[in-house]
């Protein structure tokens, strides 16, 4: 699974960037963007930090499934989703000179619908027609049986209907078979102030010095 893009030239620092954050259940994605959120506004640069499914009308209801829908229903109502977040959210908060922070995204539907059956190169093509691509995408690795306890020590009351062993073992494999120039690959399994400072490392080398730090 490939996807190209061409390159941004040389990094601008402080221009508003749109960084995703990518990675199954359990990886420590929504802790990341919430400390790189924090980190951007203890700098003094206008962020946004928001989520797929989003809190729009789609996305509510994605997030009050309780069962699995059919794979191809799925699909379509998180691209519904996110055509809706980008037009009512990323794109206006980028214009505004605001950096976006969104835990997942394409990739999110790629790896989650893929593993039901769906094709995930077509699941690719689907999004490039209208997506806005992040300038980095941080993929957050960590195995499977990390993932699981971590969530049941988080959210003892039960798992989500995406989160069985199978399915997240079926969704990292294709996460661990993108090839995208966007994506940076980051450890999962260290402590979430070691993962962040690696991130921050990595955005002042991709998108240029002094950005965050």
């Amino acid at each position: 699974m490939k996807h190209s893009r061409s390159g941004t030239g040389n990094p601008v620092p402080n221009r508003p960037r749109f960084i995703v954050f990518e990675g199954i259940d359990g990886s420590g994605k929504s802790t990341q963007a919430r400390l790189l959120a924090y980190r951007f506004r203890e700098t003094g640069i206008p962020v946004v930090l928001t989520s797929e499914p989003s809190d729009g009308v789609v996305g509510s209801k994605i997030r009050a499934l309780t069962v699995r829908l059919p794979p191809e229903e799925e699909a379509h109502l998180f691209t519904e989703d996110r055509k809706d977040h980008l037009n009512r959210v990323i794109i206006p908060s980028l214009n505004r000179g605001a950096t976006v922070i969104c835990d997942r995204y394409v990739y999110s539907s790629v790896a989650y619908q893929g593993a039901r059956g769906l094709d995930p190169d077509e699941i690719i093509e689907i999004n490039r027609s209208f997506a806005l691509w992040p300038d980095v995408i941080f993929l957050l690795e960590v195995s499977v049986e990390i993932a699981l306890a971590r969530i049941h020590g988080s959210r003892p009351d039960g798992f989500t209907p995406f989160e069985t062993a199978a399915d997240l073992e079926k969704v990292a494999k294709i996460y661990a078979e993108l090839s995208d120039p966007s994506i940076v690959r980051i450890p999962g399994d260290a402590a979430p102030e070691e993962i962040h400072a690696r991130i921050v490392s990595e955005l002042d080398r991709l998108l240029g010095s002094g950005l965050v730090s």
